[in-house]
């Protein structure tokens, strides 16, 4: 029987690189697994590099040059390993590859690398050095015990973009101008609200992609898909859109060991024209009961989001969301009802103390 070889060495190294150079991430490190020649090629940085800008627009900007890995042997390729599937709930021995010693966590040990696309397109790239501030201070964190403790302790919020009722009016020409990226999208599809919401579900993406500087480690915070979206009926054709991840946490820091890592962006739309303006894009911490975690114990989630879980699989990526939605939507459930049984037994108490008082003063 014939045996039919394959041998890479008829082919000039170029023209490897050069194929190679066209694959996605996924089919890229499968080649690596082939043959001795190929993993060769397939661990070339260069390739990593040009997948990681082609993904995330974000990492090419000089902003961001200074921030990525610079491992020789796996710098972009870790990055992308890391940055590309997405957290996964659902797997609750997460817990057990958390730190079991962590080092103190600042704002400043994270970069954020965040990118929205509309159709395949790329509308908005921007790098985030550390966690915005969300308000205007002239101090440093580092050199201000006060601020630290009041980013620590005050509910957390890293905000992208945010632009106020007034401002949208006043400078929308000049937000437009000034920073092209936040310019308007067109939208391809019109019609009734209704019809937006499927055109924003379908048509946005969202990647906001965290970066450990001290250790290395990424992850996509993001759902990629918004999870929701809907319209503020009490306003002129504004959409709320919802990404995020659901990240399992250590008892000690939740009672119930989940919390939601909630991206959420605004956007207003003209009906008539098509035309797409971003409001506000930020992010921010959730437990069960929808109530905003602090920034203290915000850090320590997101660097234990890093060690979760990661799947390719947006179905099982969205199950974990219907779950987590269905446990808190249970424990309001209940929650509810202990406040009703709650509500009776005191009306109750109302009740039998008035009918004994006015036994006790009819007369005899």
């Amino acid at each position: 029987m014939e045996h039919w070889q394959c041998d890479l060495n008829y082919l000039s190294r170029d023209i490897v690189a050069d194929i190679m150079a066209r694959l996605d991430g996924s089919t890229l490190a499968s080649a690596a697994c082939t043959c001795s020649d190929l993993r060769a090629t397939a661990r070339d940085q260069r390739l990593w590099k040009q997948l990681c800008h082609s993904t995330w627009p974000s990492t090419a900007l000089k902003e961001a040059q200074h921030l990525l890995p610079s491992s020789p042997t796996d710098g972009f390729r870790g990055f992308y390993a890391d940055s590309y599937p997405l957290i996964l709930h659902g797997a609750h021995e997460d817990a057990d590859n958390f730190p079991t010693q962590l080092p103190h966590i600042s704002p400043l040990n994270f970069a954020s690398f965040i990118d929205v696309y509309y159709r395949e397109k790329c509308v908005i790239s921007c790098v985030l050095d550390g966690i915005p501030r969300t308000a205007n201070f002239d101090q440093d964190y580092e050199t201000t015990p006060g601020l630290m403790s009041w980013l620590l302790n005050c509910p957390f919020k890293a905000v992208l973009l945010h632009v106020s009722h007034d401002e949208d009016i006043e400078d929308r020409d000049e937000l437009q101008s000034t920073h092209d990226e936040y310019g308007f999208v067109s939208l391809e599809q019109m019609g009734e609200p209704e019809d937006l919401c499927d055109e924003l579900k379908e048509g946005i993406r969202l990647s906001w992609v965290l970066l450990d500087k001290k250790s290395g480690k990424a992850g996509n915070l993001s759902s990629w898909k918004p999870w929701l979206v809907k319209k503020i009926w009490a306003t002129d054709g504004e959409y709320v859109l919802h990404f995020g991840c659901i990240v399992p946490v250590q008892e000690s820091l939740l009672p119930h060991k989940l919390a939601k890592c909630l991206i959420v962006a605004r956007c207003n739309i003209e009906e008539k024209q098509g035309n797409l303006r971003w409001k506000e894009i930020s992010m921010h911490i959730e437990d069960t009961n929808g109530a905003y975690i602090n920034g203290g114990k915000s850090l320590i989630i997101l660097n234990q989001a890093l060690y979760c879980s990661r799947s390719n699989n947006l179905h099982a990526v969205q199950k974990g969301f219907q779950q987590f939605e269905g446990r808190r939507q249970e424990m309001t459930r209940k929650k509810k009802l202990k406040e009703t049984i709650a509500d009776w037994v005191c009306i109750s108490i109302e009740v039998a103390i008035i009918i004994t008082l006015g036994y006790r003063i009819l007369p005899i």
